[in-house]
């Protein structure tokens, strides 16, 4: 191939292999030193991995102890998500050290004793871990380990009956210490520990249950400190115990990695900067060589390109003789060249132009299409939020819509008429809802069938656009007096079975199509929400009298209170022997026996304590079926209209049981009997009871009460 050093595109090419090579040179020496630089680099990651890694299984080990040594799947499995979290990370270090040991630059600082002291450091923050795990779990929580042989035992010594406060003085001494970790408490629980065996010893108990008390009171002693000596073991705070000297190896290998780490990183930095040095320097050779070639094809070049730029700026300011100042381009290289092109393309350009004016026009027509499809969506979801407000209440929402569309079709006058049908022989249009209305004709607010334009429109069913105005048909106030309106719409509101309605809508211009077509598209949802809405007040009034029929059924239940009133004087009686008995539930089970066929006593987790033997001859139950069961294998109601679960405390008298409600007791085959229900809250010595009451409907009852549910499904 012959080589020309008369084209520019030579001369550009020769220059630009010397700055290449130039280049090549300064890539060179960068990539020897860059290469060093990025393996010191890797290990300086692999060391700020290893950092990482201690600082996340520190983070482990501490959410450990403060969520899963309260955790009870924890202490039943011993797995939990940070304990695998931890087991993650010492696979990962495992690995870590195994690279740091392999890598050549241990070897070229000699760093291999200090990689393996780090790797026994974190062994042994391993083997401490464990330990602290094993011991937590040892510890137990609630009702697991330790603890929850504990708290068995306490449970135990809350049932001796004799100095309860004694007891619980223990627990409370107990839980002071697991709150604040201190001996002090350890101390105190002894010294009432003590006091209760005393209490036991002198006590009139037999000597039987004496001995048993005071072993649970020894039993609850013995592991309680034992608790001590692993909650001292584990470390009271981060400075002691296990967990002091795992700070400690943490703080250790922390400190023995930042050493190296400054090693290395001081090692990089001189090796930056004698590249940065080599490079500065061949970046001045560059500078100088590339500022020679600059000023020379300044001269040679940027003459014709002048003259071509200023060709360029004019075709901006139009195409007007650019062919002369082109013709004046005689060189014999790419820049004459490209004064030739030029001129072809400003031929070409002009012609461009002429078929770009024609593509705008008819980019100018889908703007305005889709600037009104724009218009129809916004005003559709507009529509469709009025629609949903208000469904229960027709005359404001009308007044909403007519509000919206007037304003959003700039008309200046609106209207919406609904048909009303209530007497199905003689039905007429009624004014729900006006916009900017002042016409004497309407001001009684009634259309009948075919009258007038509107009625005509009810009648045929089809949108009239009407711009020959009748005299005196409508007029529109203005500041500067009474005016004429251009043009009149006229829609029906109808489904596709039938007529709900008019919209009538007056302007000052002439409606455009798309705006018909997006009323007369609205005005079909408008239909179908006036129809559901009239559907809706249809189904009120069924509502209503549905609700006549449940006063029957009100003045049936206070016939059935009086039943309980009635027995107010004979449980007066009582009174007095309620106070000496020493179990109330017995005396509550024989008065209300008496009253109601059912009895249930649940504690306050609604589990059964209690039922009466009715309901184990009626519902052929086996009492180890139900007691100790939640109650709802029993009764199917609902609790809150029966039970005040509030905090307060009342006695058992008719007058607090007066909450009744129908519920299902259910027998061990599934079948359901119907009763009539009411519930209360007792509280005896200090714990809380429910106590269920029922009788069995008569038949009259259940007659009325299918009557009443066969009422309400047809509604």
């Amino acid at each position: 191939m012959k080589i020309s050093f008369r084209k520019i595109q030579t001369k550009i090419l020769l220059s630009f292999l010397l700055l290449i090579t130039l280049a090549g040179v300064i890539g060179g020496i960068t990539f020897l030193y860059q290469g060093s630089i990025n393996r010191y680099q890797a290990y300086k990651d692999d060391l700020n991995e290893l950092r990482h890694l201690m600082a996340q299984i520190d983070v482990l080990q501490k959410d450990f102890l403060v969520v899963d040594a309260r955790n009870e799947a924890f202490m039943a499995s011993g797995k939990s998500k940070n304990i695998t979290s931890i087991e993650t990370n010492i696979r990962e270090s495992k690995k870590l050290f195994a690279r740091l040991n392999e890598s050549s630059t241990t070897k070229e600082f000699n760093f291999n004793q200090k990689i393996q002291t780090l790797k026994e450091m974190r062994e042994k923050y391993n083997r401490l871990f464990e330990l602290l795990r094993k011991r937590i779990r040892e510890r137990g929580f609630k009702n697991f380990g330790m603890e929850g042989r504990m708290r068995d035992y306490a449970h135990f010594l809350e049932k001796v009956d004799v100095d309860k406060e004694l007891v619980l003085q223990l627990r409370r001494h107990e839980k002071d210490f697991f709150l604040r970790k201190e001996l002090d408490y350890k101390t105190k629980l002894h010294q009432t520990a003590d006091k209760l065996k005393r209490k036991i010893t002198d006590s009139p108990l037999d000597s039987k249950r004496k001995e048993t008390f005071l072993e649970y009171v020894a039993d609850y002693e013995k592991m309680f400190d034992r608790i001590v000596e692993i909650e001292q073991e584990i470390g009271f705070d981060s400075k002691k115990g296990l967990r002091g000297e795992l700070t400690k190896i943490y703080e250790q290998i922390n400190t023995e990695v930042q050493s190296i780490f400054e090693v290395i990183s001081f090692y990089i930095e001189g090796l930056i900067f004698r590249a940065r040095l080599i490079v500065i320097a061949a970046l001045i050779i560059m500078l100088l060589t590339g500022g020679f070639f600059a000023v020379y094809f300044s001269f040679s070049i940027s003459q014709p390109i002048i003259v071509l730029d200023r060709v360029a700026k004019s075709v901006v300011k139009g195409l007007r003789s650019q062919d002369e100042f082109l013709d004046r381009v005689t060189t014999d290289d790419e820049v004459g060249d490209l004064a030739k092109n030029f001129k072809i393309m400003l031929q070409k350009l002009r012609d461009s132009i002429q078929e770009a004016e024609q593509r705008n026009k008819q980019l100018q027509e889908f703007i305005n299409q889709e600037k009104q499809r724009s218009w129809e969506n916004e005003g559709f979801a507009i529509f469709g939020e009025i629609l949903k407000n208000n469904s229960d209440n027709i005359v404001k929402q009308s007044y909403e819509i007519i509000t919206e569309l007037t304003k959003r079709t700039g008309s200046v006058q609106g209207g919406l008429f609904i048909v009303n049908d209530d007497n199905p022989q003689a039905p007429f249009l009624e004014l729900t809802a006006a916009y900017a209305y002042e016409r004497q004709k309407y001001l009684k607010k009634r259309v009948n069938f075919g009258e007038g334009l509107i009625g005509e429109t009810w009648r045929e069913g089809d949108t009239k656009l009407i711009t020959d105005i009748p005299e005196n048909y409508t007029f529109i106030k203005s500041g500067t007096g009474i005016l004429k309106p251009t043009a009149i719409l006229i829609v029906p509101i109808k489904t596709d079975e039938k007529i709900e309605g008019v919209l009538e809508l007056a302007s000052m211009q002439v409606y455009e199509q798309y705006v018909i077509d997006f009323v007369e598209r609205l005005s079909r949802r408008i239909a179908t929400n006036i129809a559901a809405v009239k559907a809706n007040e249809k189904n009120l009034k069924l509502l209503a009298e549905a609700q006549d029929f449940n006063k029957q059924i009100e003045e049936k239940e206070l016939e059935l209170q009086k039943r309980v009133k009635e027995y107010d004087t004979w449980m007066r009686e009582f009174e007095a022997k309620l106070n000496v008995v020493s179990e109330e539930s017995a005396v509550f089970q024989m008065i209300l026996s008496k009253i109601y066929d059912g009895i249930i006593v649940t504690d306050e987790k609604f589990t059964i304590l209690k039922v009466n033997n009715f309901i184990l001859r009626k519902f052929r139950y086996k009492r180890s079926q139900l007691e100790g069961y939640p109650v709802d294998v029993l009764i199917e109601t609902d609790y809150k209209n029966i039970i005040d679960l509030k905090d307060r405390k009342f006695q058992l008298n008719s007058k607090v049981f007066n909450r009744r409600t129908t519920g299902k007791i259910i027998d061990p085959f599934g079948k359901q009997t119907l009763v009539q229900m009411l519930a209360g809250k007792l509280e005896v010595e200090r714990k809380i009871f429910y106590v269920f009451l029922f009788n069995e409907l008569s038949q009259e009852e259940m007659a009325m009460l299918n009557k009443g549910d066969s009422f309400l499904s047809q509604n």
